[in-house]
């Protein structure tokens, strides 16, 4: 016979059934966000990373470097799209930030100068500051881009609309919609350059005002010397370029697209 949970059976020993552990639901890391910031408490990197259904060892890397300015572009931004990087941090501290599942912890880093190169604090900082200047010509760059991207949206949308209708008192408005639409696209080749849709090894195409940023950009990064005459003179480039081409950019909103 069987003994029942808490009977007693003739050795003297009860026979009790132990309940089952209950299992503590294991917390979802869907994602993992690790977060830089500076002495001063600024942010100034995000990385994002989608994990795996499994629980387990992951890893992040951050190559010490800052978010960049979103680069001029013919195209929309994605939606969600990773945030870009940027210019290489200046030695110092640093705070590190890792979020995943409801759960933050933090770790203090601290950036030292390559120790191959002995390169005085005060080159790494004027370099550092060059840089930050030419990522400001890169955000007017881009919002001057964006402009003109959403005026193409809007021109392109009225343009189908009125062939759509086929109304014969639109002709007019038609042809003006086509004109501008054409204007646009000229303002925009002038400040990215036309779409390059030639394969295999071609002659390089004319400079644009944004690839001035481009070329100030490889000298100044990349040098270990102090800041020099070539530094200066491709910043010089890069400044006088931007400035013009906004200049052009405005004053065709100014007299053109106003009226229009």
């Amino acid at each position: 016979e069987k003994p029942v949970k808490g009977q007693v059976t003739g050795k003297g020993k009860q026979e009790v059934t132990p309940k089952p552990a209950e299992e503590k639901e294991r917390p979802k890391f869907d994602s993992l966000t690790l977060e830089v910031f500076n002495s001063q408490g600024i942010k100034i990197r995000t990385l994002k990373e989608k994990l795996g259904d499994d629980n387990g060892f992951g890893r992040m890397y951050w190559t010490l470097n800052e978010k960049a300015p979103r680069y001029p572009s013919r195209n929309k931004p994605m939606a969600g799209a990773p945030e870009p990087g940027g210019n290489q941090v200046l030695p110092g501290t640093y705070k590190l930030r890792l979020s995943a599942g409801g759960y933050k912890d933090s770790v203090q880093l601290v950036v030292k100068p390559d120790p191959r190169f002995n390169v005085p604090v005060g080159v790494y900082q004027s370099r550092y500051e060059l840089l930050k200047e030419l990522d400001g010509l890169t955000s007017i760059s881009s919002r001057a881009a964006d402009r003109i991207r959403e005026s193409l949206d809007l021109v392109g949308d009225f343009e189908k609309k009125m062939e759509t209708s086929k109304r014969e008192d639109l002709k007019e408005a038609l042809a003006k919609t086509k004109a501008m639409k054409d204007s646009l696209n000229v303002l925009m080749d002038f400040l990215l350059g036309k779409e390059d849709k030639r394969q295999g090894f071609a002659p390089p195409i004319a400079p644009t005002p944004v690839s001035y940023i481009g070329v100030a950009q490889m000298y100044v990064a990349t040098s270990k010397d102090p800041v020099g005459a070539t530094d200066e003179r491709v910043m010089q480039h890069a400044r006088v370029q931007i400035r013009q081409a906004i200049d052009r950019i405005n004053a065709f909103y100014r007299k053109e697209w106003t009226p229009y």
